[in-house]
């Protein structure tokens, strides 16, 4: 094996390790998608059917969300193996996300011809604090990343058919792709014109079941809540490529680590010389995949977005280690500083991310939620009634519930199952209740547990339990009257 493959093998193993170290602790408990996910992939592989009761669904209905249910199969085959977990929602992500990075190599190879700007291409994706950021979350949005950087290497080769399956592939797997494919096909239309015509009849067949299931009734409810108005579009896109966004970063930020931007900030001049080094038809192949990205973010209400812009990249990456190159092989006298900032980098982002994110950001994954509900199970038997609040830091708790009790699907079908997803809806389960506390009207319930938010009990009400994140505050507590 050569010195090349060998780095390779360097590069894919320092992904492997950055990405799987504490996998079922940072984060720190499961996010509210990942317990739908890991719940409904337990009741599919039970019962062959969703939350809803919906047999084998093309579109998951989840929290009135209806996301595409392609990660929730990848998922089954780790539940059946590693039962309902963290890690059994988290691996298939982290898989796929190492993958990404090897085929970030291929792409960067078969398209700029040069091994070095290939390895560097991988090395800067594998170590990008925005990849592991989101790859360590068991979610859809890595599979769509995947499959779109799967269908640009199998494209660039001139193999149409792989290319248009994994373009489907794409479409299947995360809603945002939904827009940015079409857009990217469009522009790969226009560049290539008569190749894509069998590309374009295959996609087309192979999304009619999506289509249908696309325009069905209810499956445009969260999008209808998101969205933003048509005056906010250019701002909302144009906020994607502000480099305060990308590059810098505060303690507490939606899908980043603290004290860190999305990308390196030594990276921002490596951007720019890559840019200028591009030839024009690789340069057009590129930005093609950047300017599409944040496109599914500038029609929603939050903006800018790390996981709808996502599918960007690994196309900043590549054009970044074009840069890298450039500069490494023009001033070698510094090889050994670059070495050195990549390698303090490391660090820092471990630092931040393995240390700091899980104390600050606890709260943003219901933290103190999950520890309430290890506390029902010991004590439920004690109750005739255990309400859990449904708001703030017990927003969609039944489905924490759900997860973390590892309910028997059958059961919880037969019950009805889920009747709405929506927005702070009401669930009941036995004498499980997931409803806002009116403590003025249930305090004269007797026998009865409350699990809720500080601020659903007036101050002089004692607790029997109280439920810290992992900064010391209080975020949820268990009463009795």
């Amino acid at each position: 094996m050569n010195m090349n493959k060998w780095v390779l093998f360097g590069i894919l193993a320092l992904a492997t390790v950055l990405r799987f170290f504490s996998l079922s602790s940072v984060p720190p408990s499961p996010s509210l998608d990942e317990v739908s996910i890991g719940y409904n992939a337990y009741s599919i592989l039970q019962t062959g059917k969703d939350e809803y009761g919906t047999a084998f669904p093309i579109l998951l209905r989840a929290y009135d969300d209806w996301r595409p249910a392609l990660y929730v199969y990848l998922v089954v085959p780790f539940v059946k193996l590693l039962g309902l977990t963290v890690s059994a929602v988290r691996l298939p992500s982290v898989i796929v996300s190492v993958l990404t990075v090897f085929l970030t190599y291929e792409l960067s190879k078969k398209l700029l011809k040069k091994e070095s700007i290939a390895l560097f291409a991988a090395l800067l994706l594998a170590i990008s604090p925005w990849h592991i950021y989101i790859s360590r979350l068991g979610h859809e949005v890595n599979l769509g990343l995947f499959a779109g950087v799967a269908s640009s290497y199998f494209f660039i080769q001139k193999k149409f058919f792989l290319s248009s399956l994994l373009f489907s592939l794409a479409l299947y797997s995360y809603q945002s792709q939904k827009i940015v494919i079409p857009v990217v096909f469009i522009g790969l239309a226009v560049l290539y014109r008569r190749k894509i015509i069998l590309p374009a009849i295959i996609i087309l067949l192979l999304l009619i079941p999506l289509i249908k299931t696309s325009f069905a009734e209810g499956a445009f409810i969260r999008f209808q809540a998101t969205r933003a108005s048509k005056e906010f579009f250019w701002p909302n896109y144009i906020s994607h490529f502000d480099p305060r966004w990308l590059f810098t970063g505060t303690e507490r930020e939606n899908h980043k680590v603290p004290n860190l931007g999305l990308l390196y900030w030594w990276e921002l001049p490596l951007i720019l010389m890559g840019l200028f080094k591009l030839n024009k038809q690789n340069r057009f192949f590129i930005l093609l995949w950047i300017f599409a990205s944040p496109l599914p973010a500038a029609i929603t209400t939050q903006a800018p977005h790390a996981m709808r812009s996502y599918t960007m990249l690994p196309y900043l990456q590549i054009i970044g280690a074009v840069g890298f190159v450039s500069f490494w092989e023009t001033f070698k006298k510094y090889r050994v500083f670059e070495v050195l900032i990549i390698g303090l980098s490391i660090f820092y982002f471990g630092k931040n991310y393995y240390g700091v994110f899980p104390k600050t950001q606890s709260d943003s994954f219901q933290y103190a939620l999950t520890q309430s509900i290890n506390y029902v199970t010991s004590h439920q038997q004690n109750y005739e009634r255990v309400v859990f609040s449904n708001k703030d830091n017990l927003y969609q708790s039944y489905m924490f519930f759900l997860f973390y009790s590892r309910y028997d699907p059958h059961q919880y079908l037969l019950s009805g199952g889920t009747k709405s997803g929506g927005f702070a809806e009401t669930h009941t389960l036995g004498k499980f209740e997931f409803r806002p506390i009116d403590w003025k009207k249930d305090f004269s319930l007797k026998n009865t547990l409350f699990i809720g938010n500080p601020s659903d009990f007036p101050p002089d009400v004692p607790t029997l339990d109280q439920f810290s994140y992992l900064n010391g505050a209080v975020g949820v507590v268990a009463v009795t009257p």
